[in-house]
């Protein structure tokens, strides 16, 4: 009995290789612009920004994506030192900081409900959710795929009205093969993902006709 048992044991393993975790790496979040282009605002428009929330559908909120060795083994990869909700929200204020606006960072936006904004927040807030956010490498020998998908909505609003104004939402999906892995090219896929995001929502023409407006 106790043979059979093993037999059976050992059958199992070979049909069901475990998979052994491994360690977690730490990534630097930045928001790496998608145009090279310089553009400097002279608005004396006051931008307020709020968090950018992380509502991902994930039980591990800590992790931005993960690896599969060549040996079955799992790797993690998380954000160094921050939250990706931490994170994505200073790759939005960059966005505007390198565009030479006046903005402010101000604290949380309760369920992003116009009825809970604050008035001297400033002229428009600036808030929104991560909805997804993962890269999957699987590496096999001499082969190493990498599969990234980032989705933001952003909502903007005008504190002093109590008003929602516009709200946007962007996906990147990108992919990228190497015959080695290298930890940069997941720093920069990921920063890349969530940057477009960015320059897709807040180059948006209605997002600029808001601005416009308060100007």
């Amino acid at each position: 009995m106790v043979k059979k048992t093993l037999i059976l044991m050992i059958s199992v393993l070979l049909l069901f290789p475990i998979v052994v975790s491994g360690e977690t790496f730490s990534l630097n979040l930045r928001y790496t612009p998608t145009s090279t282009e310089i553009i400097t605002s002279k608005s004396k428009l006051v931008i307020a920004i709020t968090d950018i929330v992380d509502n991902r559908m994930r039980k591990d909120k800590t992790l931005i994506g993960e690896r599969l060795t060549y040996r079955d083994k799992k790797e993690f990869f998380a954000p160094s030192g921050i939250s990706l909700e931490e994170g994505v929200t200073g790759m939005v204020a960059e966005y505007f900081k390198r565009r030479g606006f006046q903005w402010k960072r101000v604290g949380a936006w309760d369920n992003m409900d116009a009825n809970n904004l604050k008035e001297d927040w400033g002229d428009i807030v600036v808030g929104g959710e991560i909805i997804e956010l993962w890269n999957d490498v699987v590496s096999r020998f001499m082969s190493n795929k990498h599969k990234v998908k980032a989705k933001l909505e952003i909502v903007v609003s005008d504190p002093k009205e109590k008003m929602i104004l516009w709200r946007d939402t962007a996906t990147t999906s990108l992919e990228l093969k190497e015959p080695l892995f290298h930890l940069e090219s997941v720093e920069r896929i990921i920063n890349e993902s969530l940057s477009t995001c960015i320059d897709n929502i807040f180059d948006d023409q209605a997002f600029k006709a808001i601005l416009s407006e308060f100007e």
